[in-house]
């Protein structure tokens, strides 16, 4: 399947990741990179391909994996995968830490929120390496830029997002780019195709349409079920045998009953909630 990523969100994860390694890192420039926009948008999905394609070592986090009884052992992650891709670089590959649902983790969200020491000291973490990137635990280490990815940023502690620690993106998609994503998922449609599935699900973000390719592909994969059974299909799938899933492309029709039947169940879930 063919990936579209949209080109400002790729030139602002380059230049982000340019400035920082630049052996003359001009001053100011900020060591985080904040992506945040609304959910389902493609936001952690595009930083992971960008940096894959661009041979960019990865060291991932995610907002649940910052949460421990422990006290320190928060900050205690984020140094070592800060130092885990300073390694790399040192080895000649070029890494970043990409941290995703920053700020579920780390945000404020009113009374949902229950900030801890550990919450405290993350927090403190990130803007210790925002100000000190090349010394961490006492001694030089190689400046590693660090991206971020959430829903809203101005959920996170204002000092740690000011300017000269933290650069802020944010991404929600044009009509024309989400298009193109869509086209990407349904490459057999045309251009024109796929704008007006667009036009037709215009407050549907880009998981929407995900969900809808899945859910037909699922349709092809019921059918290898009920033709194989579970025993043979699980087999020969397991030992990479041929077997004949029928997965030819879909009719826009066809993708668009799908497409209303899912926004009608994601109304009907939010009109009870």
């Amino acid at each position: 399947m063919a990936e579209a990523i949209a080109q400002r969100f790729s030139d602002a994860v380059g230049l982000h990741l340019i400035a920082n390694f630049r052996p003359d890192v001009q001053p100011g420039t900020p060591l985080l990179l904040g992506i945040q926009g609304p959910p389902g948008e493609g936001k952690t999905y595009q930083a992971e391909r960008i940096l894959e394609d661009a041979g960019i070592h990865t060291v991932l986090l995610s907002g649940g994996e910052l949460e421990s009884p422990n006290a320190g052992a928060p900050a205690a992650r984020m140094r070592a995968a800060y130092l885990e891709a300073g390694g790399y670089a040192d080895a000649g590959t070029p890494a970043v830490v990409l941290l995703n649902d920053a700020d579920a983790a780390i945000g404020s969200w009113g009374e949902l929120t229950q900030y801890t020491v550990n919450t405290q000291n993350l927090i403190t973490e990130l803007m210790h390496l925002a100000d000190y990137p090349a010394r961490v635990e006492g001694r030089r280490v190689r400046r590693t830029p660090v991206i971020l990815t959430g829903n809203d940023f101005t959920r996170l502690y204002a000092p740690l997002r000011r300017s000269g620690r933290m650069r802020i993106f944010s991404w929600r998609m044009q009509p024309a780019e989400r298009a193109s994503a869509v086209h990407s998922l349904f490459p057999w449609l045309s251009e024109t195709q796929a704008g007006d599935l667009v036009r037709r699900f215009p407050d549907e973000p880009i998981s929407f349409w995900a969900a809808v390719r899945r859910r037909m592909d699922d349709a092809a994969l019921t059918t290898a079920l009920y033709r194989h059974g579970l025993g043979d299909l699980a087999r020969s799938l397991v030992s990479r045998s041929r077997v004949r899933i029928d997965d030819r492309p879909h009719p826009i029709e066809d993708i668009l009953v799908v497409a209303k039947s899912m926004a009608a169940d994601t109304a009907h879930d939010f009109l009870s909630s």
